[in-house]
């Protein structure tokens, strides 16, 4: 009892500190606020992991909200820490993991494979797109996305189903086709400086090759 009166006494003036400092303009604190609401998403999703961990096996569906909030959480977490260009996709993949916690744990519903998948890919396709700037040429992953949960769907289980293949097959190829497209263009005009830089080169390597193509021609004429 001691102790914690001791600890508590020790944290109230180190809080007091930090404000006294903070407000006097010695010390940011913005930061501290900045990353206080996160902290308290990722306190939250704890709660929610500890209520299934406490009642478990049962109480799975716990673990969506879990799920959802942790990686709300962690996203936030990292995008005031180093921006949200690159971690704002996890705000979809959000869903998928705390969905994916309920297959896992649950009972394997294997329908719940098909909005996993789909939001697994999107949040995958958005990353990549901001991570190389090519929104030009990955947007027809949006549509592959219902392919891909419906053919996690069609492998965990349900092989014998093969009408899952028609819209699989359908989607993919569209996909695959307008990626094709879309790609040959942007390759196209890469290639014009491409193009222009092979030109360059071969202009360069045939002023150098001349001294030595005429001096061994003046060689053989004195010859």
């Amino acid at each position: 009892m001691k102790g914690k009166k001791y600890l508590t006494g020790i944290l109230l003036i180190f809080v007091g500190i930090v404000m006294i400092l903070g407000n006097v303009g010695i010390l940011d604190m913005s930061w501290m606020f900045r990353l206080s609401w996160p902290m308290i998403i990722l306190l939250i999703s704890g709660f929610f992991f500890m209520g299934y961990l406490s009642r478990r096996p049962y109480g799975t569906g716990l673990l969506v909200p879990a799920g959802i909030l942790f990686t709300v959480g962690a996203t936030t977490l990292f995008g005031e820490l180093f921006g949200y260009r690159l971690v704002w996709p996890g705000f979809i993949l959000a869903p998928a993991f705390g969905l994916f916690l309920l297959y896992w744990f649950g009972s394997r519903s294997a329908g719940l494979l098909v909005p996993i998948g789909i939001l697994a890919t999107i949040s995958s396709i958005c990353f990549i797109s901001e991570l190389f700037n090519i929104w030009s040429i990955t947007w027809p992953g949006f549509i592959l996305a219902p392919a891909v949960g419906l053919f996690l769907l069609y492998l965990a289980g349900n092989q014998n189903n093969s009408a899952l293949l028609v819209p699989i097959f359908i989607l993919t190829a569209l996909s695959v086709l307008l990626f094709v497209l879309f790609s040959f263009g942007r390759i196209a005009d890469m290639f014009k400086y491409l193009f222009g830089g092979v030109l360059i080169l071969g202009g360069i390597l045939m002023i150098l090759g001349k001294p030595r193509d005429s001096y061994n021609h003046d060689d053989h004429s004195n010859f």
